[in-house]
């Protein structure tokens, strides 16, 4: 059957046996299958004669290089840049020369590609690491991560990099890869001097800044941050830029999947207005609310019980305590206010149901549980209560940091009990 009728098939319901046979082809089919991939217009599901490309494998490597290079959009360029990363290959070293392309995109998706083998691509390694000092700073990015998913096997390779004389711009982002890929405890005492020596300088500098946040943070009407890292169960504190403090909350908190990456350290904030923030968990909660995540939980115990309680234990020990929790994905809010060992306000927009108590600060402002009933239901002169709306009124509010913000002290990152044992989660971050 001509390679067109085929190509015609694969827009019908059962393609399987059109895929089959442009496969068996092999290169004849590669180039009006590309086509196809690349025409936004098709009938051909992308996903289809991405599937038939991957499945003949090195013969389309080329094409497929070529044809990421010559994408006239993005939405071309991410359909090839698919199909080359599932590519059939059995040797990796036909990626090698795709790193040499002149195009970054292209650079950017082999690099990804060698990323996904693992360990599989650590004979390609030095390959890698040659680009990490490519003019382009995506490519950069990505060959950090590609060296990240490989694993620590090029650690070794990272090490000679920084020892170098002659590795220039190289050795700044190697020195970023072997803290992405284990952590600080990577680092040989040389750069752990220097890095420590770099945040000493820019803490008598910095000014406070905007955060973004995702994630849960408390607020502690003291000063005293010895008191505060007591009571959270945290010890070894080290100096940390606002910056890195962030940085750190921010990795930390989307590093569930790795083993201990959620649970083993906390910013300590410097005060901010009297307010010491601290973003994370107390040690002993950050593994109950991994449990309370995982579906095989089955206990009594809630994620509201862990906040509650918590709250209840701190308030009583600095006569109040806020906790606040706001996701930049998915609108989520929920705030906590304790005082003197009782709580005050409990709220949750997922479970406006378990609420506890009023706040006059939300007088004037509709609760976000309300928005399901539609816009037009609500008074047009209230706005939406968030846990940032309740911090600005009562503590401070994270997002409005800045040069008239009162500091006292100088942030830490601390280790929990989970991190005494463990270390700090690896992580590349921001100083």
């Amino acid at each position: 059957m001509e390679i067109q009728a085929l190509i015609e098939q694969l827009a019908g319901p059962d393609h399987k046996a059109a895929s089959d046979a442009l496969v068996q082809l092999g290169v004849p089919a590669v180039r009006p299958v590309l086509d196809v991939l690349c025409d936004e217009d098709s009938p051909v599901e992308w996903s289809t004669s991405a599937i038939v490309l991957r499945q003949i494998g090195r013969p389309s490597l080329d094409p497929l290089l070529e044809a990421i290079a010559a994408a006239p959009t993005a939405e071309v360029a991410r359909r090839c840049g698919w199909a080359l990363c599932g590519l059939k290959l059995d040797d990796l070293s036909a990626l090698v020369p795709g790193l040499r392309h002149p195009s970054p995109t292209v650079r950017a998706d082999v690099a990804y590609t060698l990323q996904l083998k693992g360990e599989a691509a650590l004979p390609y390694a030095p390959d890698l690491i040659a680009l990490l000092d490519d003019p382009d700073a995506e490519v950069r990015q990505r060959i950090i991560w590609a060296l990240q998913g490989i694993g620590p096997g090029v650690l070794p390779l990272l090490g000679e990099v920084r020892r170098s004389s002659t590795a220039g711009r190289r050795r700044a982002p190697a020195l970023q890869a072997i803290a992405a890929i284990a952590g600080p405890s990577a680092l040989d005492d040389r750069d752990q001097a220097l890095i420590r020596r770099l945040i000493r300088v820019k803490l008598a500098t910095e000014t406070p800044e905007p955060m973004h946040l995702c994630g849960a943070w408390y607020a502690v009407p003291t000063t005293d941050q010895k008191a505060v890292l007591d009571a959270f169960g945290l010890s070894d504190p080290e100096p940390a830029t606002m910056r890195l403090g962030q940085s750190a909350w921010s990795n930390d908190t989307h590093e569930w999947d790795a083993e201990h990456g959620g649970c083993s350290r906390v910013y300590v904030s410097p005060a901010f207005d009297g307010w010491t923030l601290v973003f994370g968990h107390h040690s002993d909660d950050a593994h109950e609310i991994r449990a309370l995540d995982d579906e095989e939980d089955e206990g009594d115990e809630t994620f509201r019980d862990l906040v509650l309680a918590r709250c209840r234990s701190l308030s009583d020990r600095f006569g109040a305590v806020h906790w606040y929790g706001v996701s930049g994905g998915d609108g989520w809010t929920s705030w906590c206010i304790a005082e003197k060992g009782e709580i005050v306000r409990y709220y949750d927009s997922e479970e406006p149901e378990e609420q506890l108590g009023s706040l006059a600060a939300e007088e004037g402002h509709h609760l976000p549980d309300l928005e399901e009933f539609g816009d037009d239901d609500l008074p047009d002169d209230l706005e939406t209560a968030d846990a940032t709306t309740i911090a600005a009124q009562l503590s401070v509010n994270p997002e409005a940091l800045g040069p008239q913000t009162r500091v006292q002290g100088r942030g830490v990152l601390a280790l929990t009990a989970c991190g005494r044992e463990n270390g700090h989660p690896r992580g590349a971050l921001e100083i």
